[in-house]
């Protein structure tokens, strides 16, 4: 039988019935959904990883919302903004169609 009582503060608290004995009082757990292991990649490694299975540089920024220059530099790829040329043009010789 449940029984409550007021303490000297004016809380109240209750105290469970009872258990008969053989009785368990222990809650099942409720059933969760298996897990499955997990491994989150850094930038580099998932650029990587797509890069090793085909898609493109463009193709990957997209799909890891980057930066194309981004993506290079987890690759390892450097690009070349300037080219320096070692011999003046003015011997060269330009053929039109």
């Amino acid at each position: 039988m449940e029984t409550n009582a007021i303490t000297n503060n004016g809380s109240v608290y209750s105290t469970p019935p009872a258990t008969p004995a053989g009785v368990s009082t222990t809650a099942k757990p409720e059933a969760t959904p298996p897990q499955h292991d997990s491994v989150k990649l850094t930038g580099t490694a998932l650029a990587k990883s797509l890069k090793q299975s085909g898609l493109t540089v463009a193709e990957i920024a997209l799909k890891m919302n980057l930066d194309v220059k981004t993506v290079d530099s987890y690759l390892g790829i450097s690009t070349n903004t300037a080219t320096t040329i070692s011999k003046p043009l003015s011997n060269a010789t330009l053929h039109v169609n």
